[in-house]
């Protein structure tokens, strides 16, 4: 007998937002950084054009990155339930029974991440993190010098720039185990992807959640959006 309830809504829109934008970013990061050729001109009124190189593009979706990091390590704070890190980061007792649950084979079912999805989500955002802020200490010699290059050394500059290119090799290893993982859930009958577009999922009891005003979101976006304009005028 088919127990589930009428879907309920679990994901706020700043975290669909967030989501989404968040892998077209990494997309745009991963064209630009591993094939490059991505060559941008458009016109600005009163200013005629404006041409963008393949480098000015990456770095700009790197510094939305960082934006978007922030925003969610705040909204992990403050925002709706689900969004909370303290709703879904748990023990590590929590996350080896996850994983001995997938082991055999059963799938265990959570309002949001589930302990081992937590787990990724903190790491994916650390990494980004330290993607970003290392990007903006990096330079190519040739085609790139980021907005920050000129507070430190030539030798930070280049251990900023090996590690910035060492993250993202481990950032694109996580990536594809984190859509592996979804479409796994997806042949087993748990549709993250659609929950992540429309923010219900099926669940077999409604859990009550708390959903955070719209402009406590804003704010959150508004604050690491200050923060990087101030970065860039150092």
């Amino acid at each position: 007998m088919n127990t589930a309830v009428k879907p309920q809504k679990i994901w706020d829109i700043p975290v669909r937002l967030f989501h989404w934008t968040l892998v077209l970013l990494i997309l745009l990061l991963w064209i630009t950084g591993e094939f490059g050729g991505v060559d941008l001109t458009f016109s600005l009124p009163g200013k005629g054009d404006v041409y963008l190189s393949n480098m000015d593009i990456h770095a700009l979706a790197g510094q939305g990155i960082f934006v978007l990091v922030i925003f969610r390590f705040l909204w992990g704070i403050w925002g709706s339930t689900t969004a909370r890190f303290s709703h879904f980061i748990k023990k590590p007792s929590a996350v080896f029974a996850e994983i001995a649950c997938l082991v055999k084979g059963r799938l265990t079912g959570h309002v949001g991440h589930n302990p081992l999805g937590g787990l990724m989500i903190a790491v994916l955002l650390l990494l980004l993190a330290a993607q970003s802020v290392t990007g903006m200490f990096s330079a190519d010699d040739l085609f790139y010098e980021g907005p920050l290059t000129h507070l430190v050394s030539d030798d930070a500059i280049e251990t900023a720039s090996g590690l910035h290119h060492r993250l993202f090799s481990i950032l694109q290893v996580l990536v594809i185990i984190h859509i592996l993982a979804v479409f796994y859930y997806l042949i087993r009958g748990h549709n993250l992807i659609g929950a992540m577009f429309t923010g219900r999922k099926k669940m077999p009891q409604a859990e009550p959640l708390t959903f955070s005003p719209w402009w406590l979101a804003i704010i959150s976006l508004l604050l690491p959006v200050g923060l990087l304009l101030f970065l860039r005028s150092l």
